[in-house]
């Protein structure tokens, strides 16, 4: 991709905000905010954001997942079936309007279990699992922390259909190992934690948390086990399980819910068991935040100079920038390195080296290729780690194979 005809607005005027992450990817041009807790997502943030959704779907597509689009809008009396349309708990966070007798769903579970009833009839229909990428709204009265909290985001949601109470939970501890293996692939840290089911659920629900000096969680952790507690469950644990946690701040990247047979029931959907007996289906919930990852991403991995984003995530692989030559070793690398299937951003503008230099270190790139007037002199180009800050002088015709050999590890 040519710089010169990529759309990234970066900023110099950004005031300094309690939230890193807005704070540096406004400044880097990743977002700009439209309204309170609602960010546009710019070309760089959507190709971050298509990066962490295909990891995702990778995982979730292993764990028998088929993908899925639903619409934002869901009626009234499919809320009022499952008593959700006047419950005050789901009233503060959620949009409704009650002319048009429609709402902005935060979640999906009714129009899911309706879908999935159309088809359902025995048991050898079982299991079902959905899943989709959306944007969600909910009525945050304080948004902050930019990415972290909105009323307005992506999500991905899964909700999966079972027999029984026993194959639902063996599905539920296999997703709980998926969300592992995602945060693991995205560079992140994330702890399995005990937690409320909210308005969603009776029962206990699983969080994920990773630890971040500025979160909103409080929770309540076994380094060795990657497990722990969320601070509002404190008071329903044995105090014996609490001892020897560490009590950290932390954000919550996912989570997953066992929701009984309380939705199916609410529209009638049932189904036959093997022995011909009509039975109530089980079902969980399962989501993660897509924006809220991009979020927590650029508020761990940062310095003085901007973002450093991880390969697997970043919106580029490679910033090439050509300062000598009059760009044309620049144009052959990009060629090269574009036909080598390198993802490389080209800084093909007419702009001063130093705002050059400072940008591809702003954006988060994890390598950059410097050609200049220095480096010409050698017939060499300049590869920085961004990461490492690791610096070096690498053969022209051996920068394809040296870059891809790093980018391999």
């Amino acid at each position: 991709m040519r710089r010169s005809q990529f759309y990234i607005p970066t900023r110099r005027d950004v005031a300094k905000q309690e939230s890193i992450n807005a704070y540096l990817l406004t400044r880097a041009g990743y977002i700009s905010q439209i309204t309170a807790g609602a960010y546009a997502l710019l070309p760089l943030a959507v190709r971050s954001i298509h990066k962490i959704e295909q990891i995702i779907r990778e995982e979730m597509d292993a764990l028998g997942g088929s993908e899925v689009i639903f619409t934002a809008l869901q009626p009234k009396e499919t809320w009022e079936k499952s008593g959700r349309w006047d419950d005050p708990n789901f009233r503060q966070i959620v949009y409704q309007d009650e002319e048009a007798g429609m709402t902005f769903g935060a979640t999906h579970e009714e129009p899911m279990a309706l879908v999935v009833k159309e088809k359902v009839q025995s048991y050898r229909d079982l299991p079902v699992v959905l899943y989709q990428f959306q944007t969600k709204f909910r009525k945050e009265l304080r948004p902050k922390s930019g990415l972290l909290r909105g009323r307005e985001f992506r999500m991905k949601d899964l909700y999966s259909f079972h027999e029984d109470e026993k194959a639902h939970d063996k599905f539920y501890e296999q997703s709980a190992a998926s969300y592992l293996k995602v945060f693991e692939r995205l560079g992140l840290e994330a702890y399995r934690v005990k937690a409320s089911g909210g308005v969603f659920s009776s029962e206990f629900s699983d969080e994920f948390q990773v630890i971040c000096p500025t979160g909103e969680d409080e929770v309540l952790l076994d380094h060795k086990t990657k497990t722990g507690f969320n601070k509002e469950v404190e008071g329903s644990v044995p105090k014996h399980q609490l001892k020897g946690l560490e009590r950290v701040k932390a954000v919550e990247v996912g989570n997953i819910f066992h929701l009984g047979t309380k939705y199916p029931d609410a529209f009638d959907f049932k189904f036959l068991d093997s022995s011909g007996k009509r039975r109530s289906i089980y079902m969980g919930s399962y989501g993660i935040g897509i924006t809220r990852l991009l979020g927590i991403l650029a508020e761990l991995n940062n310095d003085e100079h901007g973002l450093k984003l991880p390969l697997q995530v970043a919106p580029f692989q490679v910033v090439l920038v050509d300062l000598a030559s009059e760009g044309k070793v620049g144009e052959q690398l990009y060629k090269e390195l574009g036909a080598s299937g390198v993802d490389v951003l080209y800084d093909d503008r007419d702009e001063a080296p130093g705002i050059k230099l400072v940008e591809s270190d702003l954006i988060g790139v994890p390598f950059r290729v410097l050609h200049s007037q220095k480096t010409a002199q050698e017939g060499k180009v300049e590869l920085k780690n961004r990461l490492s800050g690791k610096i070096q002088l690498v053969a022209k015709d051996e920068l394809v194979e040296k870059l891809k050999a790093e980018l391999s590890r």
